[in-house]
């Protein structure tokens, strides 16, 4: 699979140099591979010999050219991708880049195996129909760090950056730092994230930005589809723009969301290829029980969102949205919006909604038991509710609600208690700045 590349007289011989405690061998792959650090010709039959059980394979400062379709390790039982590896390390040290060939649609690193860590790369896709990305299914232990792709995704298929998940219940992975700040195209079909559905164990998302992708830029709720792994999945202090379909969408228990920022801007979200745009900061399936927590979203594209649930009657979710900040400028959208079909449970805590949206309700709930406090709704557009209820039992506390039209609209089915409902509040706004936001 892999084309004819510069192989050094050493292959099959490589030198050791030097072993860890973590592995048993550890190569550098210019070094003891020949490979090319100028990115003039492909590494593939380099990286494949190097890539073997037990070793650290590092890469020195330098370009590497990767040919046609990646490196694929992966085995569906027929060998034909071959085998899986077991602890191994791909580890740029300084300024590495991987540079794939043009046209191509595929993953650059299809590695699988017992543990996986791959670190320090920056991966060039600015070439014109260039879309790659990394698939990583590993039985107990992944880490992917500090990973930076840099170009717009401009192939016509789908293809996903970043797949990871570990398949024992006991298994942890690490996604820590990773950036994908230019995006995709126009009427693409690119994920950022996707969680294989046989995740079983933890997988942990910190300090990550995902900017302008056609399609959901972290998509973590696969592993709560029936009869799937139902693995969890944290995603804390990262940072989500301009993304259709959901910054951060999750289905399973133990599943989060905290400190994280999500914005969205007008005319800058990229279309699936069917022309649809809708950009929510949270969509919950399936059965999801954890929180959104310290989230700040900012809407002013007119198809921004805030966390919704999915209208799904087979699943039994519970949601807590707990010190949110929402800044709505865009008509009939919700900062909340849970509770359509099944009956659910959602607790809310410290939330503030705030901007120019008009039209419909700022929260929206039905057919679940709410349990509500110190909420703070101030929205300045035309004909705007505060909280729409409908067959909702529960209760909400110390609410301040300013909008131009009704605070609270309730049917006759439900049967809600409120209490302490000041006029007016001054309700605080999210912050639209992050570090990573470029």
């Amino acid at each position: 699979m892999a084309a004819g590349g510069l192989v050094a007289g050493v292959a099959g011989s490589a030198t050791v140099s030097g072993a860890s405690s973590e592995y048993g061998t550890v190569v550098d792959i210019v070094e003891d591979f020949g490979a090319d650090p100028t990115g003039e010709e492909p590494i593939n039959d380099a990286l494949h010999e190097a890539l073997t059980d037990d070793t650290k394979v590092i890469f020195p400062e330098g370009t590497y050219y990767i040919a046609e379709n990646g490196i694929h390790r992966w085995d569906f039982g027929d060998g034909i991708e071959g085998e899986r590896v077991s602890n191994v390390a791909l580890v740029g040290e300084g300024d590495v880049t991987l540079r794939p060939s043009s046209d191509i649609d595929d993953f650059i690193f299809a590695i699988w195996g017992d543990s996986v860590h791959i670190e320090g790369f920056r991966i060039d896709e600015t070439a014109d129909d260039t879309a790659v990305g990394l698939s990583h299914k590993c039985e107990q232990h992944l880490v992917i760090r500090d990973v930076t792709f840099e170009g717009v995704s401009d192939t016509p298929g789908a293809l996903t950056k970043v797949g990871p998940a570990v398949t024992d219940p006991d298994g942890t992975a690490l996604v820590e730092n990773l950036h994908i700040p230019d995006g995709s195209t126009d009427f693409t079909d690119h994920t950022a994230v996707w969680i294989f559905p046989d995740h079983a164990g933890d997988i942990l998302f910190d300090r990550c930005s995902i900017q302008g992708v056609s399609d959901n830029a972290l998509y973590g709720s696969p592993p709560g589809q029936p009869g799937a792994g139902g693995g969890s999945v944290r995603v804390e202090n990262s940072f989500f723009k301009n993304n259709n379909v959901t910054a951060i969408r999750l289905g399973t228990p133990g599943s989060y969301a905290k400190n994280c920022t999500v914005v969205t801007e007008e005319g800058e979200i990229p279309p699936n290829p069917w022309g649809a745009i809708t950009s929510r900061a949270g969509w919950v399936w399936y059965n999801f029980d954890g929180v959104y927590e310290n989230i700040d979203v900012i809407h002013d594209h007119p198809n921004g969102e805030g966390i919704l649930d999915h209208h799904d009657d087979t699943r039994d979710l519970s949601l807590e949205v707990k010190n949110c900040r929402f800044e709505l400028n865009n008509d009939g959208s919700n900062a909340v919006r849970f509770g359509y079909p099944g009956v659910d449970t959602l607790a809310m805590k410290n939330v503030s909604v705030t901007g120019e949206a008009g039209d419909g309700a700022a929260i929206d709930l039905g057919n679940c038991e709410v349990d509500a406090k110190n909420l703070c709704l101030s929205q300045t557009g035309g004909n705007r509710d505060g909280i729409s209820l409908e067959n909702v039992t529960g209760s909400i506390r110390n609410a301040r609600i300013d909008v131009t039209g009704d605070s609270i609209v309730a049917d006759a089915d439900s049967d809600v208690s409120v209490r302490e409902l000041p006029a007016r509040g001054n309700c605080p706004s999210p912050s639209g700045s992050h570090p990573f936001d470029s």
